[in-house]
């Protein structure tokens, strides 16, 4: 039987595509959600990185957070070095200096932060991005104020779509908390949900374990399954039962 489902985007965390039906669908705005310390960016670059030098897509990738320095440095620590030109990563101030260019006259006068972002994704060709990162929503939501946020994010995430480009925005959550994200609104916008989880094992010498599951993911069967996530060798990776039981 020849498939007919949607083309699909590989994650690069080992064992997790299986679980999905080959990976996350071309063209879906994907919420990855967690506390801090659950490496929700470092498995969004990962998945940008691997998909810029394995496949030859282009990646955006835009922090409100850190500095463009800071990210390629934490991310060469963990084997994913710079090598190519597919991957751009954007901070606060890069952008807000591209942005102050008579390119984007109709930005630079425009002081709320989600409609400059969409105004700046609306500006791009239809295949100058395929994969798109925006870390944080939470950072977002700070430079921005959010009056009506089912109509606001409604638009955004919409933008966001019309892109066409496959979009993963990070979203924090506090500890204990079952929401997946500042609103409640962003988890029935979005195509997916990818929820970074860690627990501590041990009493004595105790450590992190941190999990990976699957939530959401429209037009997609998956696993619910939370499975152990860990980063060995550059990789990340997932333990199914079969590899606990060796």
């Amino acid at each position: 039987m020849v498939y007919t489902g949607p083309r699909r985007v590989k994650t690069f965390v080992s064992g997790l595509d299986e679980q999905i039906e080959s990976g996350v669908p071309v063209g879906t705005v994907n919420i990855v959600s967690g506390t801090p310390g659950s490496m929700k960016s470092s498995f969004a670059y990962n998945l940008l990185y691997h998909n810029a030098h394995k496949i030859g897509l282009r990646g955006l990738y835009i922090s409100m957070e850190q500095d463009v320095e800071s990210i390629k440095a934490q991310m060469n620590r963990l084997g994913m070095a710079e090598k190519t030109n597919k991957l751009i990563v954007e901070d606060y101030e890069s952008l807000e200096k591209k942005l102050a260019t008579s390119e984007f006259q109709k930005i630079k006068f425009e002081h709320d932060w989600i409609s400059r972002i969409r105004m700046y994704l609306e500006s791009f060709d239809r295949d100058a991005v395929d994969l798109l990162v925006i870390d944080s929503l939470d950072a977002l939501y700070a430079l921005t104020d959010v009056e009506n946020p089912r109509k606001e994010l409604f638009h955004f995430f919409k933008t966001l779509r019309e892109t066409e480009t496959t979009c993963f925005l990070i979203s924090e959550m506090t500890q204990n908390s079952d929401k997946f994200s500042k609103f409640g609104v962003e988890e029935f916008l979005c195509d997916g949900i990818i929820h970074l989880d860690f627990k501590r094992t041990g009493t004595i010498l105790a450590r992190l374990e941190r999990y990976i599951g699957i939530i959401k993911l429209r037009n997609t069967n998956f696993s619910t399954q939370y499975f152990p996530l860990q980063h060995v060798e550059g990789r990340f990776k997932i333990l199914t039962g079969e590899d606990l039981e060796l």
